[in-house]
């Protein structure tokens, strides 16, 4: 492996075993009040991103009556906003139009006409902009028609419209003579709707969604931390002392080998010998030396001592050593 390859490997694993390190270096409380924290953001995120759904799907709503002087029904529906680009794309604003056909003429030649102009101007002549519309070359101008119409008959035209100020124009055109139908007694209504917020809200809401997602799987894990600490039980920092103190002298094992016994049996002629030969005097019995009842401290893991008593066995306590020498019980 070369110098840049292994440089390589060791900046990808290092941040992975730091954040191990870390994590397994949390206590049940720090892993509780994380565990707190991940859920709270879960539920955060998700009402965030509910809101930013709510405010993608609701419309806003514009209504316009019949206009005997123009013949038409006619509407500035104002600013329509959004990130869409110039042209017929995915990101472009809904804009429905429901029409009630309350009282159209009565002839069979007659249809019903819907035009979307882009114009800052709804005041001005728009006849030579409907005739641009109706030739469909020009996303800017829509038109859609419906015929055969039925009194009383609600008609809904779609449209989508890019970013800009736009004017909405319904009216009655003639076939035969090819021209806006003008009878007095023509009637129509217009309730229409709009949803600006749509690509904007809904965008927001996906992301607010991914990060409610990637905090349920962070509280999965500190979740699933938490139970295994509980299963184990939350040993005290004695116990773990007295395990990691047994456990060393138990990896030691013996210092060495038991030492050798008599190399054979007596020899034949030396045995008559020693029976033959008789104290002097009798020796006095050496008196044995006191053992000393004084208690080892005996270091182990992390700065702590256990105190070892004279019969061999330790006492249950860690013991911390002061600055002058002397050890006082460690308080957990």
């Amino acid at each position: 492996m070369t110098e840049a390859v292994a440089v390589g490997v060791r900046e990808k694993t290092t941040p992975d075993v730091d954040q191990e390190e870390i994590e397994e270096t949390l206590t049940l409380d720090q892993r509780k009040e994380e565990l707190k924290k991940s859920r709270w953001n879960v539920f955060l995120w998700l009402g965030i991103a509910v809101l930013m759904f709510t405010f993608a799907l609701f419309p806003m709503p514009f209504s316009a009556d019949y206009d005997d002087f123009s013949n038409s029904v006619e509407k500035d529906i104002g600013f329509v906003w959004g990130p869409s680009l110039p042209g017929d794309d995915l990101f472009d604003a809904p804009l429905h139009l429901n029409v009630l056909a309350s009282n159209p003429p009565t002839h069979s030649e007659i249809r019903l006409d819907a035009y979307v102009i882009k114009q800052t101007n709804c005041q001005q002549n728009l006849g030579v902009f409907t005739e641009e519309a109706k030739l469909g070359t020009n996303h800017a101008y829509q038109y859609q028609f419906i015929d055969s119409l039925i009194e009383g008959e609600e008609y809904t035209f779609k449209f989508s419209v890019d970013p800009g100020q736009y004017c909405v124009i319904v009216q009655y055109f003639n076939e035969t003579s090819g021209e806006v139908d003008k009878t007095s007694v023509n009637d129509m209504s217009l309730k229409g709707q709009m949803w600006p917020n749509q690509v904007i809200g809904g965008l927001f809401g996906i992301i607010c969604l991914s990060l409610s997602a990637f905090a349920f799987i962070g509280a999965q894990k500190h979740g699933a931390h938490v139970k295994r600490i509980l299963e184990n039980g939350d040993e005290s920092t004695e116990e773990k002392v007295l395990a990691s103190l047994t456990g060393a002298r138990v990896a030691a094992g013996p210092t060495g080998p038991p030492s050798p016994g008599p190399d054979g049996p007596p020899q034949a002629d030396e045995a008559p010998m020693a029976q033959a030969i008789e104290p002097a005097e009798e020796i006095a019995p050496v008196a044995s030396e006191p053992v000393s009842s004084e208690a080892i401290f005996e270091p182990a893991e992390g700065g702590y001592f256990f105190k070892k008593l004279s019969d061999g066995s330790y006492e249950q306590t860690v013991y911390v050593q002061n600055a002058d020498g002397s050890y006082t019980p460690h308080e957990g």
